[in-house]
């Protein structure tokens, strides 16, 4: 993947940040016990007398160089006995004096060294795996920077705005089993969940549905990406085509563990879009995450629009459920 420089600055700093902290966590409890008891104090003295024993150690000629190095060992592990059990006394987990790194593999500083030890081979440096989840974190939020993902709940769904009655049908109840099966779904979400296929004429909840399982999905500790075809494909376009400064966006949509796709239909068609779209939908179905899709195309019309590639994953592989009644935005601003 590649990602902007600011977007590199940014990240780099978090995890500097991160290291920062936890070596002053680590200054602290040290700098606390030291005060508090001088029996700590002498302990992490001797400790760091060590390493001069060992270079002086290495002065020393024939036997003498083992018998010296086997003393520096015996009273190493005394004086770590030592501190255990006072840390032990008081209480305390026998890590209280390390630096707690959010990372142990890179040690906060975002990367290693990739190396097999077994044939003390190194294979050079490498950004950590905590480095690129950051990047995806944080390219994820740009992609929902500029969504609505905060504006709409279940709370304010009303369904007074749906008719009790049309044309021998009840808009009110079916909309009611719309609106309950969607609570349920937000409730039990896990990465198994079905993927769904909101469908319906335009102003019938289907966005403000998505969103509000969104924000649901999102509570749980869940990765959501919400936002419509038209600007996936158009930012995806832009970075394969070298007119970003990002090449991320279908790493992440691929990657989300809850993508909702708004708008379907309403993109422009070109053989560019109907393969990334292919792809995209392709590659959350052999991951076996769930995606929700928003248009106002009945799965007729699906498959009269796109190629069977992508009808068939559609009407195959997602739930659908109907809006139906009449233009709710409409009648809000009545």
């Amino acid at each position: 993947m590649a990602y902007s420089r600011k977007l590199h600055e940014k990240v780099m700093a978090e995890i500097k940040n991160r290291k920062n902290m936890a070596e002053m966590n680590a200054t602290a409890n040290r700098n606390e016990l030291t005060a508090k008891y001088p029996e700590f104090l002498f302990i992490e003295e001797e400790l760091a007398k060590t390493g001069m024993s060992v270079v002086r150690a290495f002065s020393l000629t024939g036997d003498d160089v083992g018998v010296a190095l086997e003393n520096i060992r015996k009273k190493n592990e005394a004086l770590h006995a030592e501190r255990k059990n006072l840390l032990k006394a008081l209480k305390l987990p026998e890590d209280y004096l390390e630096v707690k790194y959010t990372c142990e593999k890179c040690k906060d500083t975002g990367i290693y060294e990739e190396r097999d030890d077994e044939r003390n081979v190194s294979y050079g440096s490498k950004y950590c795996e905590c480095y690129h989840s950051l990047m995806k974190k944080y390219a994820a939020e740009n992609l929902n920077k500029n969504t609505p993902l905060e504006l709409s709940s279940f709370e304010d769904f009303d369904l007074e705005l749906y008719p009790a009655s049309k044309n021998g049908e009840s808009p009110r109840e079916a909309m009611g089993y719309v609106y309950n099966s969607c609570v349920k779904y937000a409730e039990s979400f896990d990465l198994d969940s079905v993927s769904l296929y909101f469908y319906g004429r335009t102003g019938l909840g289907k966005t403000h549905l998505s969103l509000a399982i969104a924000n649901e999905v999102i509570k749980k500790g869940y990765n959501v990406i919400y936002g419509s075809v038209i600007t996936f494909l158009n930012k995806m376009e832009k970075e394969k085509f070298g007119r970003a400064e990002t090449f991320v966006t279908e790493d992440i949509l691929i990657g989300a563990d809850l993508l909702i796709l708004d708008d379907l239909g309403a993109e422009f068609q070109s053989p560019y879009t109907i393969s990334a779209l292919y792809n995209l939908l392709n590659s959350r179905i052999c991951r076996g995450v769930p995606t929700i899709i928003s248009s106002n195309l009945s799965l007729a019309e699906v498959k009269n629009r796109y190629p069977e590639s992508i009808a068939s994953r559609i009407i195959g592989t997602f739930s659908p459920v109907e809006f139906i009644g009449d233009d709710i935005r409409q009648i809000m601003n009545d």
